[in-house]
């Protein structure tokens, strides 16, 4: 998947990341979950369990949209909760590469490959955000939103750097040198190499990444993948934390906190259908 892609070296945010490791500086805590993919109602539950206070923040760590009903849905929590904060999944980069508005639901010569991965639900739920209840769609306002969700998006860090951890999509490479100038492909693609790498990609830092399903890693959704490499602290290389929200025998969205280990999971709430 990864040949011919994007080898633009990954953004960072540095104003976010100093922001948050102030708050883990100061005792608050900053949670990361895993991939939400279009499902809006199991974020929100989410959310409410981890019981937020003011300095509290939660980072999601890609592939917010596709597969999911409400993917629309799910950018605009992100977007307006200033408690929120995102990378890029790669998911993201093919609806920003993709997404035809002008043909928007239709399976076009230019979103067939983001239709193949998910892409055609979350198309599906800006039409059903943006239709009035005969059914008429209300273009222009959708026209709007998704020109204001796509710049969003476009300007998303690719990974965030702290003092212990990094929080990125799909991880990185043990073999593409410095980790802060990776390309784009590797932060949003890559798996095995970073998986069954046998030192740390980062000697003092954990990486904290969404991408690989835990059944992918042979474990149940109820659990996270833990590297077996360690750092000389003794805390685990790298966390994977994608439990699989939108399939499998027991779909869950998984939010780890960063400053205490604890792990939240919620299992997936149904499409609440309207009658």
């Amino acid at each position: 998947m990864r040949n011919g892609r994007d080898t633009m070296r990954g953004r960072r945010n540095r104003n976010l990341e100093s922001e948050l490791q102030s708050i883990l500086d100061n005792g608050g805590n900053v949670w990361a979950i895993g991939d939400v993919h279009g499902h809006a109602d199991t974020l929100e539950a989410l959310l409410e369990s981890l019981n937020l206070d003011s300095m509290d923040r939660v980072v999601l760590l890609g592939d917010l949209v596709d597969r999911g009903p409400k993917s629309c849905e799910v950018i605009r929590i992100a977007r307006e909760n200033p408690q929120i904060s995102c990378v890029l999944g790669n998911h993201e980069e093919m609806m920003l590469k993709q997404f035809d508005v002008d043909n928007i639901g239709m399976m076009t010569p230019q979103q067939a490959g983001w239709f193949y991965i998910g892409g055609r639900a979350t198309a599906q739920s800006y039409i059903d955000d943006f239709s009035d209840p005969s059914g008429t769609l209300k273009e222009f306002d959708m026209r709007m939103r998704v020109g204001r969700d796509l710049a969003w998006l476009d300007a998303l860090p690719h990974h965030i750097i702290l003092d212990d951890f990094r929080l990125v999509h799909a991880g990185y490479s043990p073999w593409d040198g410095d980790l802060d100038l990776q390309s784009t492909d590797t932060l949003m693609w890559v798996r095995g190499e970073f998986h069954n790498s046998i030192t740390p990609v980062d000697e003092k830092r954990t990486v904290i990444f969404g991408h690989s399903t835990m059944p992918g890693f042979g474990l149940k959704q109820s659990e996270i993948w833990e590297s077996e490499v360690e750092l000389l602290n003794s805390r685990p290389a790298a966390i994977g934390i994608d439990s699989c929200c939108y399939g499998g025998d027991d779909p869950q969205l998984t939010a780890f906190n960063l400053r205490t280990g604890d792990i939240v999971k919620q299992k997936l709430v149904k499409r609440k259908l309207t009658t």
